[in-house]
């Protein structure tokens, strides 16, 4: 009887004095002591009485909070790590100068791109590169190329789609203030990679948004069957203009990943670099560059979600989206000029 009364005691102790939000770990294992104290007892006096499931059920529910209270605590810590993290004070001209220290010399792609293509202001470098050949190679020699057929502007400062937006700098965003020409390759949807290329200006960058496949299909083919989502029985098959036909899905077709190609120098770095077509020395006709607004940045009204920041080549296929307005325009530029008759671009059916 003695024994009873005072296991009612304790749990109506720890009910009245203790709960979830001020119980600290301490309180909790001399709780606990106490328990295991009067379980221990009862056994150590040689009587075959068990404990009843009122008392059992307190003793569970009790250590139950302990759990529930280390987890809040744990997610909390962890929060503000994290903003702590994001929040640090980082230093834009730091960044941009310690990005010139590299003196690495590259062993492939000698006829890469050098700095000074780079070092140009964001818009120049977006239509720069259309036309322009990427190139990737991986560790084991495989070498994938493609033409690169469609751009977007993030300008930094005032610029409200970009990551670099009132010169915010991130651990994640650091690449923006890099040298022009560094890889800043970020993660979205928290599975899909994007891959940019940093300009002149501070926190500026290129979104490279599609390619036209050229060499190494059957390993695109293969990476954007990993990821492939299909509900058939026999998956249908890409076509070549839509294995890199929007950001996320070059990055899969290429195995660009921030973890192995983040933060790297175009100029230097043998996994990846930007090259002259040498199958075509023709300059890039203006007329044949669509500029249209950017994709999926609606969010940040309507002011910057219209600004035409994006560039893609006319009559293109790997294009990720065409606007078709602007399109016949250009063609209706192109049809009464005489400058292009000897164009290598192909003509819209529309005046065939």
């Amino acid at each position: 009887m003695h024994r009873y009364l005072l296991s009612v005691w304790m749990e109506l102790y720890c009910q009245s004095h203790f709960c979830n939000c001020c119980l600290s770990s301490t309180k909790m294992q001399n709780v606990n002591v106490r328990s295991d104290y009067f379980s221990n007892t009862a056994s150590a006096s040689g009587s075959n009485t068990k404990m009843n499931n009122h008392q059992i059920c307190g003793s569970v529910h009790i250590t139950e909070n302990v759990m529930s209270s280390d987890e809040q605590s744990q997610t909390y810590n962890k929060s503000v790590h994290k903003r702590v993290k994001l929040s640090k004070v980082l230093n834009a001209d730091d960044i941009f100068f310690s990005s010139h220290n590299s003196n690495r010399t590259p062993t492939y792609g000698l006829n890469r791109l050098k700095d000074s293509f780079y070092d140009v202001p964001c818009e120049d470098l977006a239509k720069g590169l259309l036309g322009k050949i990427l190139v990737r190679r991986l560790s084991d020699g495989t070498v994938l190329k493609g033409h690169i057929v469609e751009t977007e502007c993030y300008l930094g400062g005032d610029d409200k789609a970009s990551h670099s937006y009132k010169g915010r700098i991130t651990e994640r965003s650091k690449p923006m203030y890099m040298k022009p020409g560094t890889t800043y390759v970020y993660i979205t949807y928290g599975m899909y990679h994007c891959f940019n290329i940093s300009s002149q200006g501070s926190g500026a960058a290129v979104l490279l948004r599609a390619l036209e496949p050229l060499e190494g299909l059957e390993f695109m083919h293969l990476e954007r069957g990993k990821r492939k989502k299909s509900t058939s029985s026999k998956p249908k098959e890409l076509k070549a203009h839509e294995l890199c036909s929007g950001p996320a899905k070059l990055c899969m077709s290429f195995n660009i990943t921030k973890s192995l190609c983040n933060e790297q120098d175009l100029t230097a770095w043998d996994g990846l670099w930007v090259e002259e077509d040498e199958s075509n020395q023709k300059s890039l006709d203006p007329c044949h560059i669509v500029t249209s607004h950017r994709i999926g940045i609606d969010s940040v009204g309507r002011e910057w979600a219209s600004k035409p920041l994006r560039f893609y080549l006319l009559g293109n296929s790997s294009v990720s989206r065409r606007d078709r307005a602007r399109e016949k325009e250009l063609w209706e530029t192109i049809k009464h000029s005489s400058s292009t008759k000897d164009s290598f671009f192909p003509q819209d059916p529309a005046y065939e």
